[in-house]
C-alpha cells in the first residue's frame, strides 16, 4: 500500500505534459508561417483523430487544418465539429495545399482562423471524422471537466499566430469566419 502511494505521489509531483511549441518560419519573401504540433483528441480507442494546423501570412484569415486517422487505410473524406448544443461545422472540401506529412490517412481543409479559435476555447465539443469506406469515428475535443491535447496545441498555435502578426487576440475573434474563405 505504501509503495503504491509513493508511486502515485511521484507521478503527481512530476512535470505536467506540455504540448510542443508551434514552429514559426520566416520565408525569404517576408511572409511568415506557423505550424502547430500534432495533437490527439480524448479517445478510448486506437483510431484517435490527430489534428494539425498551419497558417501563413499570405492568407492571414485562414488556416489549413489537417485531420488524420491512424490505424486504418481509408482516406479521410470529412470532419464535422460539434460545439455546444447546436453549433456544427462540416468540412468536406479538401484544401489545395497538401496536408502535413503523416504516417496515417490525413486530409487538409482550409478553415477560417475563427474555427481554430472555437476549437481551442469552446467549453465543450466533439469531432466526427468520416472515411472513404463509409465509416466514421466520433471523439471528444473537450468537456466541462477534460480537455484533449488538441485544445492546448491550438491555443499555442493561436498565440504563435498572434505573435507573428502582432495582432491582439481580441481582434482575431472578431473576424468574418466563413467570409474569410472568399478573400
Amino acid at each position: 500500500m505504501a509503495a503504491a502511494a509513493a508511486v502515485l505521489l511521484t507521478a503527481c509531483a512530476g512535470p505536467a505534459a506540455v504540448a510542443p511549441v508551434p514552429q514559426v518560419v520566416d520565408a525569404a519573401d517576408g511572409s511568415r508561417a506557423v505550424a502547430s504540433a500534432s495533437a490527439k483528441l480524448i479517445c478510448a480507442q486506437q483510431r484517435c483523430p490527430v489534428l494539425t494546423a498551419r497558417w501563413s501570412s499570405r492568407r492571414a484569415g485562414l488556416a489549413v487544418l489537417s485531420v488524420g486517422l491512424p490505424y486504418q487505410q481509408a482516406e479521410v473524406t470529412g470532419a464535422e465539429f460539434h460545439f455546444g448544443p447546436s453549433q456544427v461545422v462540416r468540412l468536406r472540401v479538401k484544401s489545395s495545399q497538401a496536408p502535413a506529412a503523416a504516417q496515417m490517412p490525413t486530409t487538409a481543409f482550409d478553415v477560417p482562423i475563427a474555427l481554430i479559435n472555437t476549437l481551442a476555447y469552446a467549453p465543450d465539443g466533439w469531432l466526427r471524422v468520416t472515411t472513404a469506406d463509409g465509416r466514421s469515428v466520433d471523439e471528444t475535443v473537450s468537456t466541462g471537466e477534460m480537455q484533449s491535447d488538441v485544445v492546448e496545441a491550438m491555443r499555442q498555435f493561436l498565440r504563435a499566430v498572434d505573435t507573428a502578426t502582432g495582432t491582439p487576440p481580441d481582434a482575431r475573434v472578431n473576424q468574418n469566419g466563413l467570409f474569410d474563405l472568399l478573400k
